[in-house]
């Protein structure tokens, strides 16, 4: 038996992971206590929000068959894909805390932990408040700001389930631009950023907004949440020492976003349209850095 287990919290870096095989996978898949077989799910969506969003298992030989090949686990919920399952995770992601130690791609391991641990004990409340925000359309006619050279939000497609939205984060949405490689700021020029400690890095250091100038964004600090005569505009968060985000403008005045693998969004952290990033609940995102523009057909990632 061989698996592939996520920690799903990040939105622009890739998330941590690592591999397991033989006893310790069955072990750990034994630890979680499904309450009831699978059902079609109508109801449940999986996590869309910022921060902790669960736990991805990929079965990588197809050996346990009574699980699915790719599911979530949550705090009480098994998903995966149309269908989902009540679960009791609290000894799985007990065995997930205690092995921190051996993923891979969480940066300083003990600060990687506390917020961890934080975020899994916010998730319950803000998943409810996402939950119970009402269905607004995906696309609003343009009547406050109208933003004509601004991409809209097109969730359906981005939101394939399938290459489409695993392959791409919050970079490749705000940017408008698929890559399929879950780009990142300044990879694309060979001057990805180094330091994700604040808006502003040490010296020698390269931060997610240079990494993003030389992908040929501009900074445009003072746009105030106004729309460019060009292009389109973004927004750029900092999770100090652990991520960041990136927000974009749509042609009717309102942002959306796509927090790392999962689905976009039009909404905050609490449920809430998102009519200015600076005054969104962002979560543990709580350095807002600065507005760009993309001009498209000048900006290139990777």
């Amino acid at each position: 038996m061989k698996l592939k287990v996520t920690i799903d919290i990040f939105s622009g870096r890739p998330n941590p992971f690592r591999i397991i095989e033989g006893s310790e996978a069955k072990s750990l898949l034994e630890k979680i206590q499904l309450n009831a077989s699978l059902t079609d799910n109508t109801t449940q969506k999986e996590p869309e929000h910022l921060g902790y969003r669960g736990i991805i298992v990929d079965q990588l030989d197809n050996s346990a068959n009574d699980f699915p090949t790719h599911f979530r686990i949550t705090p009480n919920q098994l998903l995966s894909g149309d269908q989902h399952a009540d679960a009791d995770s609290n000894t799985f992601e007990t065995n997930i805390i205690d092995t921190i130690s051996k993923f891979k791609g969480t940066g300083n391991k003990k600060v990687f932990k506390t917020i961890l641990l934080s975020e899994m004990s916010q998730f319950k409340d803000i998943n409810d408040a996402i939950l119970a925000a009402p269905i607004i359309p995906p696309i609003v006619l343009p009547r406050i700001n109208p933003c004509q050279c601004a991409p809209v939000p097109d969730l359906a497609w981005w939101n394939d389930a399938g290459q489409r939205q695993f392959g791409n984060n919050c970079y490749n949405y705000a940017t408008n631009y698929r890559t399929d490689t879950f780009a990142q700021p300044g990879r694309a020029a060979a001057l990805q950023y180094t330091s994700l400690s604040g808006c502003t890095v040490a010296t020698g250091q390269r931060s997610a907004k240079m990494g993003a100038v030389s992908d040929a964004l501009i900074d445009t600090p003072l746009a105030n949440n106004k729309c460019p005569g060009t292009g389109h505009l973004v927004a750029l968060v900092i999770a100090p020492g652990i991520d960041y985000h990136w927000y974009r403008k749509g042609q009717n005045g309102r942002w959306s976003h796509k927090p790392g693998s999962t689905m976009a969004t039009l909404l905050d952290n609490a449920g809430n349209i998102i009519l200015d990033p600076r005054l969104a609940n962002r979560g543990m995102y709580t350095q807002f850095c600065t507005f760009m523009q993309v001009i498209h057909g000048h900006t290139k990632i990777k």
